[in-house]
C-alpha cells in the first residue's frame, strides 16, 4: 500500500479540464492535477451504422458509434436519442409515463435491440456523468471530438435519485458544470453507458 502523498501508477481521479489560472493562485487551472481523459472513438464493425430502438411505436435510428474511456473503463453511446419521447425530440421522462416512455424503458429496448452489438447498456450514475465534464469557461462541455452533438443547453438524466426528495433525480448541466435536480416526470436527454 503506497504511503499518503506517494504517487500510484494506476487509478486516480480524472482532470477537471480547467486550463485557465484565476487570480494568480495555485488553483486547478495552474496545477491541472489528475489523469487526462483518454477516449477511443469506435465507429467500425458493430459500432458502424445505426440500430433501431422502438418505444411506444416510435423508432429511433440510434447511432452505433461508441466512445471508450481508457481511464474509467466506461463505454458511452456517442450520441443520445433525438427522436423519441412525448415531443419526439429525444427527451424522455425518468419515470415511465402512461405511454410507456421513460429512460428505463428506453435502455431495455436498446439492450433488446443490441445497440452497437451490446446488451448491457444502463443509465449512468451522477459520478460517471461527472467524468464527462470538461470544466473550462464558458461551459463544461465534453470533448467535442468524442461527443460532437453536445451543446451547452443539454441536460442529461442520471440514475441517481436525490435523497432528500425522491421525486427528483440528479442531472448534469453542461452549461454550468454542475448537477441540477429535475423532477422525474420532466423530460431530459439520455446518454447510455456500459462497463464500470
Amino acid at each position: 500500500m503506497p504511503e499518503i502523498g506517494e504517487s500510484r501508477k494506476k487509478g486516480g481521479l480524472i482532470r477537471t479540464g480547467q486550463i485557465t489560472q484565476y487570480g494568480g493562485y495555485q488553483d486547478d487551472g495552474l496545477l491541472q492535477k489528475g489523469l487526462s481523459k483518454r477516449y477511443v472513438i469506435l465507429t467500425t464493425g458493430p459500432r458502424a451504422g445505426t440500430t433501431d430502438i422502438t418505444v411506444n411505436a416510435k423508432t429511433d435510428a440510434h447511432s452505433n458509434n461508441c466512445v471508450y474511456d481508457r481511464r474509467t473503463k466506461l463505454t458511452w453511446s456517442r450520441y443520445f436519442s433525438d427522436s423519441l419521447g412525448p415531443a419526439s425530440d429525444g427527451k424522455l421522462p425518468w419515470t415511465t409515463n402512461g405511454n410507456g416512455e421513460g429512460i428505463f424503458t428506453y435502455v431495455a429496448a436498446a439492450n433488446a435491440a443490441k445497440l452497437a452489438g451490446y446488451s448491457d447498456w444502463r443509465i449512468p450514475n451522477a459520478h460517471e456523468l461527472n467524468s464527462l465534464f470538461q470544466i473550462e469557461a464558458p461551459a463544461a462541455l465534453p470533448d467535442t471530438t468524442a461527443f460532437p452533438t453536445f451543446t451547452s443547453s443539454i441536460v442529461l438524466w442520471s440514475a441517481t435519485t436525490r435523497t432528500d426528495d425522491t421525486t427528483n433525480a440528479m442531472s448534469p448541466e453542461f452549461l454550468r458544470g454542475r448537477h441540477a435536480l429535475n423532477l422525474k416526470t420532466s423530460t431530459q436527454y439520455l446518454l447510455l453507458v456500459r462497463g464500470g
